[in-house]
């Protein structure tokens, strides 16, 4: 009856000192797991609480990263159109030269064809540039597609977060050039203020879309602090304090050997004592 008892209570005590073990080989292959990816969250299961939280902030930095990327797209079409807009203005500022040249009554009828075949070849020209600019197979000088003034910039992390492309239209300008010509002086005087108002407005569309270009650089930087911040919060949520994980590591190691010498001590006095029984 003794020697049963015994028995019972030492499978008792060893079931107990396995589980005791088991669990401290447990708790240390989740440290090795958090040190060796450098995350304290690996699985819902680790905080659940947290994870939820950090997969909205990484849905924010990833958002925040796109809009950086939408932004960065969008002000190097507005780089190619105001390109397009400088050249508008040297070849118009080239035409006022002509027309001035072409209002001096010293000049002979033939002279003033020579210069108005030079100024309607720039007329074609800001034709061309006007309908030929391009973003993405995309329009940008003539009025359409990007130029419309409709244009939407995702410019942020959320739904609202967004930024209007300005109205581009430099056919517009041409159109109302093509009906000018300087064959005389007269006409040369209806060209050079056909050519005053293109240059103002060349100059008023080339104001708006360096506001705009401004305000994207603005907000580009403004969505790289966001994206850092947001970061550097996350990190502190799902990261692994690596000094914090060693110290664990080696509690652990030092409970779980503590834990095998009394295992192994444990089971080698029980059974003397059973053998003792017998005997």
């Amino acid at each position: 009856m003794q020697l049963q008892s015994t028995g019972n209570r030492y499978l008792s005590d060893s079931g107990n000192a396995g589980r005791v073990l088991k669990k401290t080989s447990n708790d240390l292959k989740k440290i090795l797991e958090r040190l060796s990816t450098s995350q304290r969250i690996n699985r819902a299961s680790d905080d659940a609480a947290g994870l939820g939280v950090s997969e909205v902030m990484r849905s924010k930095i990833r958002g925040f990263k796109m809009a950086s990327q939408n932004i960065d797209d969008a002000m190097s079409a507005l780089n190619i159109a105001d390109g397009t807009a400088n050249e508008f203005s040297t070849i118009l500022q080239r035409q006022r030269e002509l027309t001035l040249q072409a209002r001096n009554d010293t000049l002979s009828e033939k002279d003033r064809e020579s210069i108005d075949t030079e100024y309607q070849a720039l007329t074609q020209e800001l034709s061309r540039l006007a309908e030929s600019t391009q973003f993405n197979r995309q329009h940008l000088t003539n009025g359409t597609d990007l130029g419309s003034g409709s244009s939407i910039i995702q410019a942020g992390a959320e739904t609202t977060d967004q930024i209007s492309l300005p109205s581009v239209d430099f056919s517009a300008i041409a159109n109302n050039l093509s009906g000018t010509s300087l064959a005389t002086s007269a006409d040369a005087g209806t060209s050079l203020s056909a050519l005053d108002s293109a240059l103002k407005s060349v100059g008023s569309q080339r104001s708006i879309m360096g506001s705009t270009i401004n305000r994207l650089e603005s907000s580009v930087n403004n969505l790289t602090v966001a994206a850092i911040n947001t970061q550097a919060a996350e990190s502190v949520i799902r990261d692994e304090d690596m000094a914090d994980g060693l110290m664990e590591l080696t509690r652990a190691r030092l409970l779980q050997e503590g834990t095998s010498a009394a295992f192994s001590r444990f089971n080698q006095i029980s059974q003397n004592h059973i053998m003792g029984l017998l005997g």
